[in-house]
Protein backbone atom coordinates (compact mmCIF):
# COMPACT_ATOMS: atom_id res chain seq x y z
CA UNK A 1 0.00 0.00 0.00
CA UNK A 2 3.05 2.44 0.89
CA UNK A 3 4.37 1.46 -2.32
CA UNK A 4 1.14 2.48 -4.30
CA UNK A 5 1.06 5.82 -1.97
CA UNK A 6 4.38 6.75 -3.41
CA UNK A 7 3.42 6.49 -6.82
CA UNK A 8 0.12 8.06 -6.41
CA UNK A 9 2.34 10.90 -4.92
CA UNK A 10 5.22 10.68 -7.92
CA UNK A 11 2.53 10.28 -10.72
CA UNK A 12 0.80 13.55 -9.07
CA UNK A 13 4.12 15.74 -8.66
CA UNK A 14 4.98 15.06 -11.96
CA UNK A 15 2.21 15.84 -13.70
CA UNK A 16 2.16 19.90 -12.15
CA UNK A 17 5.54 19.96 -13.11
CA UNK A 18 4.43 18.99 -16.51
CA UNK A 19 1.79 21.37 -15.79
CA UNK A 20 4.31 24.53 -14.41
CA UNK A 21 6.42 23.82 -17.58
CA UNK A 22 3.46 23.68 -20.45
CA UNK A 23 2.07 26.82 -18.92
CA UNK A 24 5.42 28.80 -18.44
CA UNK A 25 6.27 28.04 -22.25
CA UNK A 26 3.12 28.75 -23.73
CA UNK A 27 3.32 32.34 -21.84
CA UNK A 28 6.92 33.11 -23.30
CA UNK A 29 5.71 31.74 -26.69
CA UNK A 30 2.55 33.89 -27.40
CA UNK A 31 4.35 36.82 -25.47
CA UNK A 32 2.32 38.87 -28.65
CA UNK A 33 -0.97 37.67 -29.14
CA UNK A 34 -2.70 39.78 -26.32
CA UNK A 35 -1.50 42.85 -28.75
CA UNK A 36 -2.59 41.16 -31.93
CA UNK A 37 -5.90 40.01 -30.50
CA UNK A 38 -6.32 43.43 -29.04
CA UNK A 39 -6.01 44.83 -33.14
CA UNK A 40 -8.07 42.37 -33.95
CA UNK A 41 -11.09 43.03 -31.35
CA UNK A 42 -10.65 46.90 -32.47
CA UNK A 43 -10.15 46.27 -36.28
CA UNK A 44 -13.61 43.99 -35.64
CA UNK A 45 -15.23 47.10 -33.97
CA UNK A 46 -14.03 49.92 -36.55
CA UNK A 47 -15.95 47.47 -39.08
CA UNK A 48 -19.01 46.84 -36.77
CA UNK A 49 -18.97 51.31 -36.71
CA UNK A 50 -18.68 51.04 -40.56
CA UNK A 51 -21.46 48.94 -41.46
CA UNK A 52 -23.61 51.09 -38.64
CA UNK A 53 -22.90 53.78 -40.35
CA UNK A 54 -23.46 52.33 -43.86
CA UNK A 55 -27.02 51.33 -42.45
CA UNK A 56 -28.07 54.77 -41.50
CA UNK A 57 -27.02 56.17 -45.09
CA UNK A 58 -29.63 53.38 -46.22
CA UNK A 59 -32.28 53.82 -44.13
CA UNK A 60 -31.58 57.94 -44.79
CA UNK A 61 -32.02 56.97 -48.40
CA UNK A 62 -34.79 54.20 -48.34
CA UNK A 63 -38.05 54.55 -47.96
CA UNK A 64 -39.21 51.24 -48.04
CA UNK A 65 -37.24 49.36 -45.00
CA UNK A 66 -36.34 52.70 -43.04
CA UNK A 67 -37.27 51.23 -39.95
CA UNK A 68 -35.08 47.94 -40.20
CA UNK A 69 -32.03 49.74 -41.00
CA UNK A 70 -32.75 52.48 -38.62
CA UNK A 71 -32.89 50.40 -36.27
CA UNK A 72 -29.86 48.15 -37.35
CA UNK A 73 -27.24 51.48 -37.40
CA UNK A 74 -28.77 52.47 -34.22
CA UNK A 75 -28.36 49.31 -32.57
CA UNK A 76 -24.34 49.06 -34.15
CA UNK A 77 -24.02 52.71 -33.25
CA UNK A 78 -24.46 52.34 -29.78
CA UNK A 79 -23.25 48.69 -28.96
CA UNK A 80 -19.78 48.62 -30.91
CA UNK A 81 -18.23 51.49 -29.61
CA UNK A 82 -19.40 50.75 -26.11
CA UNK A 83 -18.52 46.90 -25.98
CA UNK A 84 -15.36 47.74 -27.78
CA UNK A 85 -13.92 50.26 -25.14
CA UNK A 86 -15.30 47.64 -22.56
CA UNK A 87 -12.96 45.05 -24.05
CA UNK A 88 -10.26 47.00 -24.63
CA UNK A 89 -10.13 48.26 -21.02
CA UNK A 90 -10.76 45.19 -19.88
CA UNK A 91 -7.75 43.56 -22.20
CA UNK A 92 -5.13 46.13 -21.06
CA UNK A 93 -4.01 44.56 -18.14
CA UNK A 94 -2.60 41.45 -20.16
CA UNK A 95 -0.23 43.54 -22.75
CA UNK A 96 2.21 44.80 -20.21
CA UNK A 97 5.31 42.37 -20.20
CA UNK A 98 8.01 43.11 -17.10
CA UNK A 99 11.58 41.42 -16.63
CA UNK A 100 11.61 37.94 -17.04
CA UNK A 101 12.02 36.01 -13.69
CA UNK A 102 9.99 33.47 -13.24
CA UNK A 103 7.59 35.08 -10.54
CA UNK A 104 6.62 37.98 -13.05
CA UNK A 105 6.13 35.66 -16.10
CA UNK A 106 3.45 33.50 -13.43
CA UNK A 107 1.68 37.09 -12.57
CA UNK A 108 1.44 37.96 -16.31
CA UNK A 109 -0.10 34.75 -16.97
CA UNK A 110 -2.66 35.72 -13.92
CA UNK A 111 -2.82 39.11 -15.64
CA UNK A 112 -3.89 37.66 -19.23
CA UNK A 113 -6.17 35.34 -17.79
CA UNK A 114 -8.12 37.93 -15.89
CA UNK A 115 -8.10 39.76 -18.57
CA UNK A 116 -9.12 37.08 -20.93
CA UNK A 117 -11.72 35.92 -18.29
CA UNK A 118 -13.52 39.94 -18.58
CA UNK A 119 -13.23 39.73 -22.08
CA UNK A 120 -15.38 36.70 -22.35
CA UNK A 121 -17.92 38.27 -20.12
CA UNK A 122 -17.87 41.26 -22.52
CA UNK A 123 -18.42 38.63 -25.53
CA UNK A 124 -21.59 37.03 -23.68
CA UNK A 125 -23.01 40.72 -23.15
CA UNK A 126 -22.21 40.77 -27.51
CA UNK A 127 -24.39 37.55 -27.39
CA UNK A 128 -27.09 38.78 -25.58
CA UNK A 129 -27.28 42.44 -27.33
CA UNK A 130 -27.25 39.75 -30.72
CA UNK A 131 -30.22 37.91 -29.32
CA UNK A 132 -32.14 40.69 -28.03
CA UNK A 133 -31.88 42.50 -31.29
CA UNK A 134 -32.96 39.64 -33.61
CA UNK A 135 -36.34 39.23 -31.08
CA UNK A 136 -36.73 43.01 -31.47
CA UNK A 137 -36.63 42.55 -35.06
CA UNK A 138 -39.15 39.36 -35.17
CA UNK A 139 -41.38 41.07 -32.46
CA UNK A 140 -41.69 44.23 -35.54
CA UNK A 141 -42.23 42.06 -38.27
CA UNK A 142 -45.36 40.21 -36.33
CA UNK A 143 -46.69 43.38 -35.14
CA UNK A 144 -46.27 44.20 -39.20
CA UNK A 145 -44.15 47.33 -38.73
CA UNK A 146 -41.64 45.56 -40.86
CA UNK A 147 -42.40 43.50 -43.77
CA UNK A 148 -38.87 41.31 -44.25
CA UNK A 149 -39.78 38.02 -43.49
CA UNK A 150 -37.19 36.20 -45.85
CA UNK A 151 -34.38 38.35 -44.32
CA UNK A 152 -35.17 37.34 -40.71
CA UNK A 153 -35.13 33.75 -41.59
CA UNK A 154 -31.25 34.45 -43.07
CA UNK A 155 -30.42 36.81 -40.40
CA UNK A 156 -31.66 35.20 -37.70
CA UNK A 157 -29.96 31.77 -38.86
CA UNK A 158 -26.87 33.32 -39.00
CA UNK A 159 -27.04 35.38 -35.79
CA UNK A 160 -27.99 31.83 -34.09
CA UNK A 161 -24.85 29.89 -35.74
CA UNK A 162 -22.61 32.73 -34.62
CA UNK A 163 -23.56 33.18 -31.17
CA UNK A 164 -24.51 29.34 -30.60
CA UNK A 165 -20.83 28.88 -31.57
CA UNK A 166 -19.57 31.81 -29.76
CA UNK A 167 -21.37 31.06 -26.70
CA UNK A 168 -19.69 27.41 -26.72
CA UNK A 169 -16.32 28.76 -27.60
CA UNK A 170 -16.40 30.74 -24.97
CA UNK A 171 -17.92 28.35 -22.35
CA UNK A 172 -14.22 25.92 -23.47
CA UNK A 173 -12.20 28.75 -23.18
CA UNK A 174 -13.00 30.09 -20.05
CA UNK A 175 -12.64 26.53 -18.47
CA UNK A 176 -9.06 26.21 -20.03
CA UNK A 177 -8.77 30.07 -18.73
CA UNK A 178 -9.76 29.32 -15.40
CA UNK A 179 -7.22 26.25 -14.74
CA UNK A 180 -4.36 27.89 -16.49
CA UNK A 181 -4.78 30.64 -14.44
CA UNK A 182 -4.90 28.33 -11.27
CA UNK A 183 -2.26 26.49 -11.94
CA UNK A 184 -0.30 30.31 -12.46
CA UNK A 185 -1.39 31.43 -9.04
CA UNK A 186 -0.38 27.70 -7.58
CA UNK A 187 3.11 28.11 -8.62
CA UNK A 188 3.56 31.55 -7.91
CA UNK A 189 2.45 30.56 -3.84
CA UNK A 190 4.93 27.60 -3.74
CA UNK A 191 7.38 29.99 -5.45
CA UNK A 192 6.60 33.08 -2.88
CA UNK A 193 7.08 30.32 0.22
Amino acid sequence: MTDDLIRDLQRDWQAQQFDATHVLRRLERTRWAPHIVLALEVLACCVTLGVGIWFAWIAAHNIEHKLLYTLSAAILLIAAPVLGVATALARRPSLAWHDETPESILRIGIRRADASLQAMRIGRWHVAIIVGFVALLWALQWLQLIDALAFLIFYTSVCFTVSLGGWIWMAWRTRSVRAERDICARILAELQD
